[in-house]
Formats: C-alpha cells, sequence, structure tokens
C-alpha cells in the first residue's frame, strides 16, 4: 500500500466510526479518533454532545491541529472525524475516505448508538449535526469539509452493510 495513513469522514451516523474499528482490526493500524475525544470532553465539562458551540475555539483548534500533525508524522494510523479528510487534503500519502448516506437513515442509525455519552433523540443528532457545520464555519471560515474533492474514495453507506463497506475499502486500498 502506498499510503501511510488512512483517514475517514462523514456525517453524523455515515459508519465513519465503524468502518475506523473495523479498518483498525482489519489492518492492525491504530484508530485515532477526533469524536471520541470531543464526546469525553463533552462529559468531563459537561456540556450536552449537541452544544459544539460551547467548546472553546482555542480547544477546537488545538485538537484539530494535533490531529493534522499527527497524520504529516505518523505512519500506519487511522484517523476518524467530521473534519479529518479536510485536514488532510493536501497531504497524498493519507487516504481519504468519505462516507455518506441518506439523512433520515443517519438520524436513525444515531439514535440507536449505545456507545456514546447517552441516548439522543433525533432532535439532538439533528442539532449536534448543525452545531459541527457552524463549529466549522465559525473556527475555519469554510463551511464545505466533506467536499468530495478531497477524498479518494466516497462510499454510499445508506443500503449496504458495515461489511460491506469495510470489503470496498480493502479492495480499494489494496489496489492502489
Amino acid at each position: 500500500m502506498r499510503f501511510q495513513n488512512i483517514v475517514i469522514s462523514g456525517d453524523i451516523g455515515t459508519g465513519t466510526s465503524t468502518l475506523a474499528k473495523n479498518l483498525s482490526s482489519e489492518l492492525g493500524w491504530e484508530c485515532l479518533s477526533v469524536g471520541s475525544f470531543f464526546r469525553q470532553y463533552a462529559l468531563e465539562h459537561h456540556l450536552p454532545l449537541w452544544d459544539k458551540a460551547s467548546v472553546p475555539v482555542e480547544v477546537e483548534k488545538e485538537i484539530d491541529y494535533l490531529f493534522q500533525d499527527k497524520m504529516k508524522k505518523e505512519v500506519n494510523k487511522l484517523f476518524e472525524g467530521h473534519y479529518s479528510g479536510w485536514f488532510a487534503k493536501d497531504l497524498p500519502k493519507s487516504f481519504r475516505i468519505l462516507l455518506n448516506a441518506d439523512l433520515e437513515v443517519c438520524l436513525e442509525r444515531a439514535v440507536k448508538r449505545l456507545d456514546h455519552t447517552h441516548l439522543e433523540t433525533r432532535e439532538e443528532v439533528f442539532k449536534r449535526r448543525e452545531g459541527i457545520i457552524e463549529k466549522f464555519k465559525t473556527v475555519y471560515g469554510e463551511d464545505d469539509y466533506l467536499n468530495p474533492a478531497y477524498f479518494n474514495l466516497m462510499i454510499d453507506t445508506t443500503n449496504i452493510t458495515p461489511e460491506e463497506v469495510l470489503k470496498r475499502v480493502l479492495l480499494e486500498i489494496k489496489s492502489k
């Protein structure tokens, strides 16, 4: 494989965390999740998960740039996060994957998650999604962090299983 890292991005409920876990297991690579960090931050600071605006800009930038620095320097790592593809767009040795899915399917998947800070309602998931988009605009002055042009591979996960997503990714990265 000619890539030193794999970066996975997508909207809430598209399957980025599941793909990252599955790829980590398959490849034996460490997975670094920006979302896991921010979920922990929300718990420790008693913030609702959907309230991305309450995360100080300095914290947001520090973590984002820390992850970007790791993308540049480390090898055989998986990076998973909403903005990760945008941060890796100019890193040619990072294979960037974008997952997308129908919004209703994403909302339904997200409310069924048991591994987050709490079970969320559809309204909370939608507010969290909007908060992520708005925070990116506020912090980085752009709004299209999921632009397909930043990615090597795009997969619509609406009607396929996590195993099928993993299989497609493995076929693609092994062919490079």
